[in-house]
């Protein structure tokens, strides 16, 4: 997986459940299971996570998973939680770089209809650009979430760390809104994230190399105009 490589910033309110590590040696070898485990979700979901599957995947001993996760409730919560700090750094990247496309775009619009279309045509391009990257550079992070979410139905020590990875990403997509002049932000931040899930959900199921983006376009362009249908009418 490739995001994995990748060193995330603790996001807000999460907690590793696992043996805390006070050597650079140790907190490789825990970082290198967690990693490992991952790829197992990705592949077998989260039911493959299993201390003995996990050793093999690390190429560790058996007794190492152990020591760093008592029991295999830890690995997995584990897991997800450094699957949340990366994509919460991925998102804040991609996002960063969308505000400064966006606040160029706001400069330059006026009060008419056509310069409310312009902008609405501008975060369509915003957001489809995110989401054909994810499908097609990021299918793997893509796929462990999913597997994450169906757990999280069963797995209710799962669904604090669900709900901060929802909220990080809801938050920027709220501050999003707000500065393209939403009336409501959350509420439309709330919307956008349902869409964005949908498109990648459905963009999972079909070949990578034959991605409709005529469709996915079609359907987040609908989305966004109907949420921000009052900046082209003012």
């Amino acid at each position: 997986m490739e995001a994995i490589k990748e060193t995330p910033q603790l996001v807000e309110g999460l907690t590793y459940k696992g043996r805390k590590t006070s050597r650079a040696g140790s907190e490789q070898r825990r970082r290198a299971i967690l990693e490992a485990a991952l790829r197992i979700v990705v592949r077998d979901g989260v039911r493959g996570v299993r201390h003995r599957a996990v050793a093999k995947e690390a190429d560790v001993p058996l007794s190492a998973t152990t020591y760093y996760f008592k029991d295999i409730s830890d690995l997995i919560t584990d897991t997800f939680t450094l699957f949340v700090e990366m994509g919460a750094e991925k998102f804040r990247s991609y996002w960063e770089d969308s505000h400064r496309t966006l606040q160029n775009t706001m400069a330059h619009i006026s009060d008419s209809a056509e310069s409310g279309q312009h902008l609405i045509n501008a975060m369509t391009d915003l957001a489809v650009a995110y989401v054909l990257n994810q499908l097609r550079q990021h299918r793997d992070y893509l796929m462990a979430e999913q597997a994450f979410k169906l757990e999280c139905l069963r797995n209710e020590n799962l669904r604090p760390i669900a709900f901060k990875h929802q909220q990080y990403l809801l938050n920027d997509l709220v501050a999003f809104f707000k500065q393209a002049g939403s009336d409501n932000a959350e509420m439309d931040a709330r919307l956008m994230f349902t869409a964005i899930m949908t498109v990648e959900y459905e963009g999972l199921l079909q070949n990578p190399d034959h991605l409709d983006e005529t469709v996915i376009r079609g359907y987040l362009h609908r989305q966004i105009e109907l949420m921000l249908n009052h900046v082209v009418l003012r």
